[in-house]
């Protein structure tokens, strides 16, 4: 398990950004996390790194590619290793029957990024089938209750642990028809096509959608008053719209873009930097706060 030395950052992200990193390793057993914690070093744990926006300088450290792919089943179970990617489990919990995650079809990234951020989409998320999370803390190997994980919108306890490396979770689901849950999936991947066409470099949504129950009073209030109700869904304001209406849509910053069609969609249209979607953020998370009152979070990593 040698290490690589100055790998570049764009191989190992989306938004094929990003310079090199001093070290490089990709894990495909559980047990070689423990030869690389031995050394002290600075590290950045990853997956597929479809939420990543790396830095133009590269990053001094280790990166750390989690790329462990079991699957096991037991009944109504399933264990899952970290590096499956999403998509490809949620096509195999389909052909078993297994309903819950369906409609999460398309979301890009791995398992282990989609616990990270508890990934969700058209209503479904992935912490609802959780039982329990496997991580590896830098010294040994333990559960993790799916009540200790907080699993909240887009948030977990992983965010706060930096430390603590998912290397896999056990689910449990309910029963369903294959046939029908396999054409929810593939409905949904095609909605989702329209939105991020096939080899676009893009992370995905760019910034998390505002969850209105979670506004101080006086900023539900006032956003409240300034939106049209019909585009609230599952509770929550879309911020793909609320960037629509301050004029986000087509806007660039060198060869960062956003998309014509959405206002969520940040791209890199080809040599794009990790400093020109910081400047594109940040102007549009200004306008967005000075007309509607509520501070925009992204969804994305920066990994500095």
């Amino acid at each position: 398990m040698p290490l690589e030395k100055g790998k570049s950052l764009k191989e190992l992200t989306t938004l094929k950004i990003g310079g090199r990193a001093r070290f490089f390793v990709e894990i495909k057993k559980d047990g070689d996390l423990k030869e690389i914690f031995k050394e002290k070093r600075r590290r950045y744990v990853i997956g597929s790194g479809s939420n990543i926006v790396a830095s133009d300088g590269g990053f001094p450290g280790l990166i750390v590619k989690i790329a462990t792919e079991a699957f096991k089943r037991n009944g109504n179970k399933v264990y899952v290793g970290a590096g499956n990617n999403l998509l490809e489990f949620i096509k195999k919990i389909d052909r078993l029957g297994f309903a819950g995650m369906e409609k999460m079809a398309g979301i890009p990234g791995t398992v282990a990024g989609a616990i990270y951020g508890n990934a969700g989409a058209y209503g479904q998320e992935i912490r609802e089938n959780i039982l329990r999370v496997r991580i590896f803390d830098g010294f040994k190997f333990k559960w993790i209750k799916k009540s200790e994980c907080k699993l909240g919108y887009r948030d977990s306890i992983f965010k706060k642990n930096k430390n603590w490396i998912i290397v896999g979770a056990e689910f449990l689901f309910r029963k369903g028809n294959p046939k029908k849950l396999s054409k929810i999936s593939n409905d949904i991947i095609k909605l989702r096509q329209k939105k991020y066409r096939p080899g676009l470099l893009c992370p995905g949504s760019f910034f998390k959608n505002i969850v209105i129950k979670n506004l101080k009073t006086g900023v539900r209030k006032k956003l409240l008053a300034k939106i049209d109700h019909s585009r609230v869904m599952y509770g929550k304001v879309p911020s793909g719209y609320l960037l629509e209406e301050v004029g986000a849509k087509g806007m660039s910053c060198g060869k960062i873009k956003v998309a014509r069609h959405h206002g969520n969609l940040f791209y890199n249209a080809g040599g794009g930097r990790a400093g020109d979607i910081k400047k594109l953020a940040s102007i549009l998370k200004g306008r967005v706060y000075r007309k509607f009152g509520v501070r925009l979070e992204e969804e994305v990593q920066y990994l500095e």
